[in-house]
């Protein structure tokens, strides 16, 4: 549309796309095998991270970051806290030896083995979180952004950043030298830029303090940002919360659906229809470590009520209208179709479109005669989001592969919807809250044959995450060894 180009950043006065969104011609093949590196050593020392040998450490780490927050937040979004202090754990915290994991995994490697990944472990033991102010966005591609703390300014390429991240955001985050790049460490925390100078007052303040009780006088940020980056993350983290109950819609009042979990036959039928119809746009496939479909998201397109205008319009243009509203969400498992919208009546314009399409697919909707189990069903739980149902498919999946009966299967769908309707956590990988439960249903059955490691790697996740989210579960609900609440004798 005219008059919507923005201006490039880089200051030329050009249109950005007529600028340096023209696109890249060229590709470095250096800083290729460069990214490449990075890739293998964050995959190793994630691996290195999550050693037997490392597991008193790894705990008492979990508990000096964890300590520091805000319980309800760590409820409301672990996923994503545990992702930050798996990384603090590998970059800033130091091991009974004295050294941080990376530096021991640094020292235990072949001098001059690998020169890149020498140089890689050479950049990043040095690196430390740091507060940023995000300079300019440049669209679909990379973001650029200047260190308020110290003299720097650097460009991250990264597509989902330049999508979500506004021009004067502020970001605590870490920043990691790849080649002649630079990538996010792992995911980061913004905030608006009315927080900059409160933040920034606030660190200023406590680094005086900080050097005052190490009776030193202030020499700069680097040993106070490695030191305190646990506490700083727990300030900004509280800054940035969600407000009690934001975002949460009330379940159980008539009237108010929004959404519905639909047992399903057979996937493989579901998924084809959704990639060939455009009623439909798959938005992604899951699946785990042994390549088996654990889930699919796709959105849920309506009608669009300006067609005639629209054909007239693309007719004029010689070209065509693609432009559908979104009314919905889907994500399908295995055994179900979770559909979730904005509305009663977009809800039930989604329901019209799946009965229309998955003729035959969907139990209990157009196959009345399908066999339906007499034990309570994932959808017959009033689940307060999406995501919440979406585990509960995931966990019967799970354990039906691993040969459990329907019974214990209804058991652990029950223990999972006691600690929503406890907590209502935020998921993000419903595959990592799955294999937490199924575990805790094992433990709760005193079964030693299931040990987290294995299941963790079934699932293709680290064994500290599994870990603390059955920690979580467990203190929850006061889980404890053949709990009457999921284990009858009579199923036994």
């Amino acid at each position: 549309m005219p008059g919507t180009e923005k201006s490039c950043p880089c200051g030329s006065g050009k249109p950005y796309e007529k600028c340096c969104g023209r696109g890249t011609v060229f590709y470095s093949l250096d800083q290729v095998r460069w990214r490449r590196a990075g890739q293998d050593l964050r995959r190793s020392l994630g691996q290195f991270a999550d050693k037997t040998t490392l597991s008193w450490d790894a705990a008492r780490a979990q508990d000096i970051y964890l300590g520091c927050l805000d319980p309800a937040l760590v409820d409301s979004d672990d996923d994503f806290i545990m992702e930050r202090c798996f990384e603090w754990f590998i970059f800033d915290y130091k091991l009974t030896s004295g050294r941080t994991v990376i530096d021991t995994f640094r020292k235990e490697q072949p001098a001059g083995s690998d020169q890149r990944q020498d140089q890689l472990l050479k950049d990043w033991s040095s690196s430390r979180i740091s507060l940023y102010e995000v300079s300019s966005v440049l669209p679909n591609e990379s973001i650029i952004i200047k260190n308020l703390l110290e003299p720097g300014e650097v460009t991250i390429s990264d597509v989902n950043a330049a999508g979500e991240i506004e021009a004067g955001n502020i970001l605590l985050i870490r920043i990691l030298k790849v080649g002649s790049e630079y990538e996010f460490s792992t995911s980061g925390l913004a905030l608006p830029a009315r927080f900059k100078e409160l933040l920034l007052k606030k660190l200023r303040q406590d680094r005086e303090q900080y050097y005052k009780e190490k009776k030193n006088n202030p020499r700069g940020w680097a040993s106070y940002l490695k030191e305190r980056a646990h506490i700083i993350n727990a300030w900004v983290l509280g800054l940035g919360g969600p407000e009690p109950g934001a975002g949460r819609v009330p379940a159980g009042k008539k009237g108010t659906e929004r959404r519905t979990v639909l047992p399903i036959l057979n996937w493989r039928e579901v998924l084809d229809v959704i990639k060939q119809e455009g009623c439909f746009g798959l938005i992604g496939e899951v699946k785990d470590a042994s390549g088996i479909f654990r889930q699919a998201t796709a959105a849920i397109l309506g009608k669009d009520h300006h067609a005639k205008e629209r054909e007239e319009a693309g007719a004029a243009r010689g070209g065509k209208a693609v432009l559908r509203p979104v009314i919905g969400n889907l994500i399908l498992t295995p055994r179900f179709v979770i559909v979730s919208a904005g509305s009663p009546d977009l809800l039930s314009e989604c329901r019209d479109i799946l009965n229309y399409f998955f003729k035959g697919s969907i139990i209990g909707e157009t196959n009345r005669n399908a066999p339906v189990n007499s034990l309570r069903e994932v959808s017959e739980y009033n689940w307060a989001s999406p995501g919440h149902a979406a585990v509960a498919a995931a966990v019967q999946d799970g354990m039906q592969a691993l040969g459990y009966s329907l019974k214990q299967q209804e058991q652990a769908v029950k223990l999972w919807f006691d600690y929503c309707s406890a907590g209502r956590p935020v998921i993000r990988k419903p595959s990592l809250w799955a294999a937490a439960v199924i575990y805790a249903l094992s433990w709760v059955k005193s079964e030693r044959d299931l040990k987290q490691r294995e299941l963790a790697g079934r699932y293709g996740l680290p064994p500290s995450a599994l870990s603390y989210r059955f920690r979580l579960l467990r203190r929850a609900l006061n889980l404890v060894a053949r709990d009457s609440r999921y284990v009858t004798e009579k199923s036994e």
